[in-house]
């Protein structure tokens, strides 16, 4: 199957132009180009050199302009105790960190497009990018914090490793698209998903209502939003009747993440210091030949031009001579 995504030429293979056109048409456009007289019929040279147009001393070197690409937005699974837990690590830290962990979330562990990467090369990304985040951990964040932080860095890449793939390039992942947050930047768990779980209990032929609904999209996915809230208020009491059953189910569902297994590529990586870290990246991708090793260099590639310790670099320095 060919890849139709944004990232690639289209799904049909690019027919050269000169396929397209006829021997005869072909002779056709010869014949005319010859009887074509040129535009300028005299020869292109350059201009003489005079005291006037000759350039004095040496070329002069601007200085090199800094272009800020700005910050990575943040990425939140909508899974309070996960996103929360990276929050707190990250409260109170420099803009440079919150860019390398945000960034290895969203191009390392949940990637949108995975365009050329068979399975074996995505979990082996995963992998590096749970040793990027074990590294960034060690230089930046103490024992407590660090802990609970490579918790909720590995449940994310667990979530990544239980995509599925759409089509060729794209991913599908168990994350909540509307997600709540309190007056501290903590997510909330969505109260509606505690409402959907009573009715489909309770009353199966509403909830297959509401799927229709949210599954049309559009304004019949707002209006099945309302409809659950009018459904809940009305079932008030069946609803926190529940409310047991649905905090057993959530843990669950966090019990069901953890027995995910995590690809090793990477594992183990020597996470002293950046330069130790790379070169352990680059020993153990030369014990992985059947990886696409160009990919992953180009990966170690990018995190050398990370500021200090850091893995992301937010600014590009363009050099230019007059």
């Amino acid at each position: 199957m060919k890849c139709t995504c944004a990232y690639s030429w289209g799904a049909q293979a690019i027919t050269p132009w000169y396929e397209k056109i006829s021997q005869a048409r072909m002779e056709q456009i010869k014949m005319k180009f010859a009887l074509k007289k040129p535009m300028n019929e005299e020869g292109f040279a350059l201009p003489e050199r005079t005291a006037e147009n000759t350039p004095t001393g040496a070329p002069s070197e601007k200085p090199p302009a800094v272009i800020s690409l700005g910050s990575v937005a943040e990425y939140y699974t909508g899974y309070a105790r996960i996103d929360n837990a990276i929050v707190d690590a990250l409260k109170g830290r420099g803009q440079e960190l919150k860019d390398s962990v945000y960034d290895i979330i969203r191009n390392d562990l949940v990637p949108n497009h995975v365009h050329g990467l068979e399975e074996e090369d995505r979990l082996a990304l995963i992998s590096l990018g749970v040793e990027k985040a074990q590294y960034l951990a060690d230089q930046f964040m103490d024992g407590g914090t660090r802990a609970s932080f490579m918790t909720a860095i590995r449940s994310i890449a667990k979530i990544g490793a239980a995509g599925t793939r759409v089509g060729n390039c794209e991913m599908k992942y168990n994350v909540k698209n509307v997600i709540g947050f309190d007056g501290t930047g903590h997510v909330m768990e969505n109260q509606s998903d505690e409402f959907l779980f009573a009715m489909e209990r309770l009353s199966p032929g509403d909830y297959e209502t509401y799927k229709k609904m949210y599954e049309a999209g559009g304004d019949s996915a707002r209006e099945a939003s309302f409809f659950a809230l009018r459904w809940a208020m009305a079932n008030i009491d069946a609803v926190a009747g529940y409310k047991t059953t649905y905090n057993r189910y959530k843990d669950e569902q966090y019990a069901q993440l953890d027995k995910v297994e995590l690809d090793q590529t990477f594992a183990g990586a020597d996470t002293s210091g950046k330069v130790n870290f790379l070169e352990s990246i680059r020993e153990k991708l030369q014990e992985n030949q059947r990886l696409q090793i160009n990919f992953f260099l180009e990966q170690i590639a990018k995190m050398t031009e990370g500021s200090g310790g850091y893995l992301t670099a937010r600014q590009k320095i363009v050099r230019a001579r007059a």
